[in-house]
């Protein structure tokens, strides 16, 4: 292997692990934060209502329809609560009149969730484990370039 070659591999290497350095800490904030908003929730049962029918259109124009459920639920402080979920499916996930958990702060039930795993989980998984690749495509070059060369 060359100078040039060396120099290289530890450019590819030192950018590709640092950035994938940086989308691991990205995504173990995020969890962190996430373990902290789930342990101050309040849990409660939810019904679903309805599913609003969301579509969109790529870059090539092809669309995709996807079912959001629309929960209500009664906070603690007797208010009844309506929120359309963050996420949705197609075929749809849940079905009008299907009870559901849900995750609420108490200062801000508006703000709810279904207890899923997805729901709080795929952003921090997503994050770590991309982070983790990236840092194993430039790790393995930048110190094989630091190895004895022969």
């Amino acid at each position: 292997m060359t100078n040039e070659d060396v120099a290289f591999f530890r450019l590819f290497g030192s950018i590709f692990a640092g950035v994938g350095s940086i989308f691991v800490i990205a995504g173990i904030i995020i969890a962190v934060n996430t373990r902290s908003i789930a342990g101050k929730s309040i849990s409660a049962q939810g019904t679903v209502i309805d599913l609003v029918k969301h579509t969109s259109k790529d870059s090539d124009g092809s669309s995709f329809t996807a079912y959001y459920p629309v929960i209500k639920f009664t906070a603690n402080s007797g208010k009844p609560i309506e929120f359309e979920a963050n996420s949705g499916s197609n075929p749809p996930t849940y079905t009008k009149g299907q009870k559901v958990e849900i995750l609420y702060n108490p200062q801000e039930p508006e703000s709810a969730k279904i207890n899923t795993l997805s729901d709080f989980w795929i952003l921090p998984a997503m994050f770590i484990g991309m982070g983790s690749v990236f840092v194993l495509i430039g790790g393995i070059p930048l110190v094989k370039s630091f190895l004895p060369r022969e």
